[in-house]
C-alpha cells in the first residue's frame, strides 16, 4: 500500500508543478485546439485478427533497467507502426524517465492511436493527455479511490479519448467496469516486485463482460506468448521491454502481429462465435 501511495503522491506533486506553470484553463484551451482523438476501439478489435498489438516506448523497465539508449521515441514508434502495431504506448511517468515530450514525438511520428501511460490521479493530467495528442489514457485503478477512478474515466471519455483501466485483481476489474471502462488492461507484473505471473490474466478476465476490450500487459516475450494469451481471452497484448531489447523492433512487432492473426486462432474464434 505504501508503494501505491508513494506513486500517487509523486504524480500529484509533479502535476502541481506543471499546473503552476500552465493553469488548467489555459491547458483546456490547448486541448480544444488539437485534432480530435482517433477512435481506438475499432482498431483494437479487428475482424482480421484475434489479438492486436500495442507496442510501447519507454526509457526504463519495470525493474528500472535503463533503456534510455532507445534514442528518438518517434523513430521507434515508426518502426512499430511499420511492423503492424495497432497502437503505440508511451510511458510519460517522470519516475520512469518518461516525459510529455516523448508523447509529442510519438504523436508527430505515427498515424495509429497513441496511448499515454502514466500514473494519473487528477483531471489536470487527463487534459494534458489530450492537449499532447493522446487518443487513449491508462488509468491505474489501484492508486485512486473508486469514485475518483469513475470521474477520471468519465473525463477521459468526455474529451474523446478511450480510458484504459489498468487492474491487478478481479475486484479492481469489476470496479473498473462499474466505473464505465470499456477497455481493461490486466497487468501481469507485480507493481512492487516486478515479477510476472502469466496466470493472473486468466484469473481476472473471467469477471469481465464480453463487450469489454481485454488487454494484457507483462510477460510477452514473443509470438508464443501472444497466442497463449489469445487462448485465454485476450483481445490485445501490450509489449514493451521485449521489443525494445530486440535486434529488429519492426520485425519483432511484425512477428507478434502475425501470431495474433494466426489461422488456428481465427478458426477457433469462429467456432466459438458459432
Amino acid at each position: 500500500m505504501r508503494h501505491l501511495e508513494a506513486l500517487a503522491a509523486a504524480a500529484r506533486s509533479a502535476q502541481e508543478l506543471r499546473e503552476a506553470a500552465l493553469p488548467l484553463d489555459q491547458l483546456r484551451e490547448l486541448a480544444r485546439q488539437v485534432p480530435s482523438a482517433r477512435c481506438a476501439l475499432e482498431v483494437l478489435r479487428h475482424e482480421e485478427r484475434v489479438v492486436s498489438v500495442i507496442a510501447e516506448v519507454k526509457r526504463t523497465t519495470a525493474t528500472f533497467a535503463d533503456l534510455s539508449g532507445v534514442g528518438d521515441c518517434g523513430v521507434m514508434a515508426r518502426f512499430y507502426e511499420a511492423g503492424g502495431a495497432a497502437a503505440v504506448s508511451v510511458v510519460t511517468e517522470p519516475a520512469h524517465h518518461g516525459s510529455l515530450a516523448d508523447l509529442d514525438a510519438v504523436r508527430a511520428a505515427v498515424d495509429v492511436p497513441v496511448l499515454m501511460n502514466d500514473v494519473v490521479v487528477t483531471p489536470y493530467q487527463v487534459h494534458e493527455a489530450r492537449a499532447h495528442g493522446a487518443d487513449m489514457l491508462v488509468l491505474l485503478a489501484s492508486v485512486v479511490p473508486d469514485v475518483v477512478l469513475a470521474g477520471l474515466i468519465d473525463r477521459t471519455h468526455s474529451l474523446g479519448m478511450t480510458a484504459v483501466a489498468e487492474v491487478h485483481t478481479r475486484r479492481e476489474a469489476l470496479t473498473a467496469v462499474e466505473a464505465g471502462a470499456e477497455v481493461v488492461m490486466v497487468d501481469a507484473r507485480d507493481l512492487r516486485t516486478g515479477t510476472v505471473d502469466r496466470s493472473l490474466f486468466e484469473q481476472v478476465v473471467e469477471v469481465l463482460p464480453p463487450e469489454v476490450v481485454r488487454v494484457v500487459a507483462g510477460g510477452v516475450r514473443g509470438p508464443h506468448d501472444v497466442m497463449g494469451y489469445a487462448r485465454c481471452g485476450a483481445d490485445v497484448v501490450l509489449v514493451g521491454e521485449a521489443v525494445l531489447r530486440s535486434a529488429d523492433p519492426q520485425q519483432f512487432v511484425a512477428e507478434l502481429v502475425a501470431a495474433g492473426a494466426h489461422p488456428a486462432l481465427i478458426a477457433a474464434a469462429n467456432r466459438e462465435v458459432k
